[in-house]
């Protein structure tokens, strides 16, 4: 879908609100996938954070309150990036979301009943703060983990998405870890450099 979107795009920037109006009403999953997948590629393209981290996060906060369909601002949605680099990280996902959908089926229960749709998106609110934290090897796992959550989402699958959730665990712990491991060597910095204690 989005590579098709991409190939045919008429101008060569691609904003998110186009994007989003392109993809039309395809709920909060499909958009979750979408600003979830580019953390999880080995392409560097500048600007990725900004562009893709906080609306991960606004999408989930939105679901999380029960909005009936996702909403972005406009100083995110008049974001763009180029048609090129779009069509890079739709061709690089596909294959791989195309394995993980042979073993995804409907497995319904209070996972995936409204009020357990809330719940993932205030964990997806949590997760996609450390994704948020410019730093080495914080972005993907819970990025990943968003991405498969999402993916259970969309097919109603309690397994896939307590699968995303229990991976969650670890990419925070992960993510937890760096963040502190860096914030104290930067005391131990400064403590250093101005000859504190």
């Amino acid at each position: 879908m989005v590579c098709g979107i991409a190939r045919s795009w008429p101008t060569e920037r691609v904003t998110l609100g186009a994007l989003m109006q392109a993809l039309g009403p395809r709920g909060y999953g499909v958009l979750i996938v979408l600003f979830a997948l580019p953390n999880l590629l080995p392409v560097y393209i500048p600007g990725l954070s900004p562009i893709f981290g906080i609306p991960l996060m606004i999408i989930c906060a939105q679901l999380a309150m029960g909005l009936p369909a996702p909403r972005l601002p406009r100083f995110l949605t008049a974001r763009s990036m180029k048609r090129t680099d779009l069509l890079l990280i739709a061709e690089k996902a596909t294959p791989w979301l195309r394995r993980v959908e042979r073993w995804v089926r409907p497995r319904p229960s209070f996972v995936t009943s409204r009020v357990g749709e809330r719940l993932i998106g205030a964990y997806g609110v949590w997760l996609s703060m450390i994704v948020i934290v410019p730093l080495p090897f914080t972005n993907g796992p819970p990025s990943l983990a968003c991405l498969i959550m999402a993916i259970g989402l969309m097919e109603e699958d309690t397994l896939t998405i307590l699968g995303g959730a229990a991976f969650g665990i670890v990419a925070s712990f992960l993510g937890l870890s760096i963040i502190g491991t860096v914030f104290y060597a930067l005391i131990a910095g400064f403590n250093w450099l101005f000859g504190l204690p």
